[in-house]
């Protein structure tokens, strides 16, 4: 399958080569705001067939907008809302670790990155109760969060810089809905082969980037002018082009697949949203996408919503009869009746058990 491209997939220069290949040239697909903090534009690759942001976000740009995105998003999801995601994200930590089990994958040292609530890691935790999970974020408020919650140990960082001191201590590296957001993708993959004991095993969710990219494109044909990268998606992969990626970082697949298909069915990538084609303000404000307004005026309000796993994990979630409606919820959830191979490139997830089987040096 190929992106349209405005320009008709002429080749045009590059502002940085891709991080991946090192290509110069590309197609462009988009263009896109990055809250008020930078304009760029989506461009896919002629050789490895992934679309990044050219040029990239910097480290301050990205570390500026996933703050303000968090605090946003925050206040934007109500308290009740919230629990739910919660209590969501516990649950699927439970079904990983029980299929995790299935294979007789039983990890004691856990390392998840982008944690969010830590509530995914606290079900596999739930599931594995000797293990010890670490988490690595960018933001202070999203590790104090975790610290305070669930008594994991927490590293501040993004996983494009390696941290010498963690090499080979993880049986596991979690990274859900992470890879889309970094850099320096071929950096990250690298750190996490590192970061990985012999053997060791990457689990990893991300959007289907053929999917995904259509509002950006759509954007910029229909409206000529950028659309918002509120949520910071520097990357959309290709299912073929990813597993190629990973099995050069050392990885080998046990389960990939694509699942979710409901935004296929109805057409959402193809679907203008009215929130991405929002004009981005440079002003503070109620009603503005301003990283400024989010970061200096409404940040204190997130302080307030907290929540403990006694207030979320009702007593029923912890039960043997909670087994049994998750083990059924998962053939549904993540598709073990019906799935369908990435490199096909439909669906709006795609799913990853992959395992480290080279060391990288």
């Amino acid at each position: 399958m190929r992106f349209p491209v405005p320009i008709e997939g002429k080749l045009v220069k590059r502002e940085e080569a891709c991080r991946i290949c090192g290509s110069t040239t590309a197609e462009q697909v988009g263009l896109v705001d990055y809250w008020d903090i930078k304009t760029s534009r989506l461009v896919k690759c002629p050789e490895c067939r992934h679309i990044q942001l050219d040029p990239m976000l910097s480290d301050t740009e990205t570390s500026k907008g996933c703050l303000a995105y968090y605090i946003e998003e925050s206040l934007r999801t109500g308290h009740e809302e919230l629990a739910k995601n919660c209590v969501r994200n516990f649950r699927r930590g439970v079904l990983f670790g029980n299929s995790l089990k299935r294979k007789s994958i039983l990890p004691q040292n856990i390392l998840e990155l982008g944690p969010g609530s830590g509530y995914f890691a606290a079900g596999l935790q739930f599931v594995f109760p000797q293990s010890l999970v670490t988490v690595m974020d960018v933001n202070p408020e999203v590790l104090l969060s975790n610290r305070e919650h669930h008594q994991f140990k927490t590293i501040q960082g993004i996983p494009d810089n390696l941290m010498a001191e963690y090499q080979g201590q993880f049986d596991l590296v979690i990274a859900r809905d992470i890879i889309e957001h970094v850099t320096n993708i071929s950096a990250v993959l690298i750190n996490i082969n590192r970061y990985l004991k012999p053997g060791g095993y990457l689990h990893f969710i991300t959007p289907n980037g053929h999917e995904d990219v259509w509002k950006h494109y759509l954007t910029a044909v229909f409206e000529g002018k950028p659309s918002q990268l509120l949520i910071n998606h520097v990357n959309y992969f290709d299912g073929r082009g990813l597993r190629e990626l990973l099995a050069a970082k050392g990885f080998k697949p046990l389960d990939y697949y694509t699942f979710t298909f409901k935004t296929t069915l109805k057409g959402s990538g193809w679907r203008k949203s009215r929130r991405l084609m929002s004009p981005v303000s440079h002003e503070s404000g109620p009603g503005h996408f301003s990283s400024g307004y989010f970061i200096n005026e409404k940040a204190g309000e997130v302080s307030t919503i907290k929540f403990s796993k006694q207030e979320i994990l009702h007593e029923w979630y912890i039960t043997e009869k909670a087994r049994w409606v998750t083990a059924l919820y998962s053939r549904f959830q993540h598709g073990t009746i019906f799935r369908i191979r990435p490199e096909f490139n439909l669906g709006h997830e795609v799913y990853g058990l992959f395992k480290k089987i080279q060391s990288i040096t």
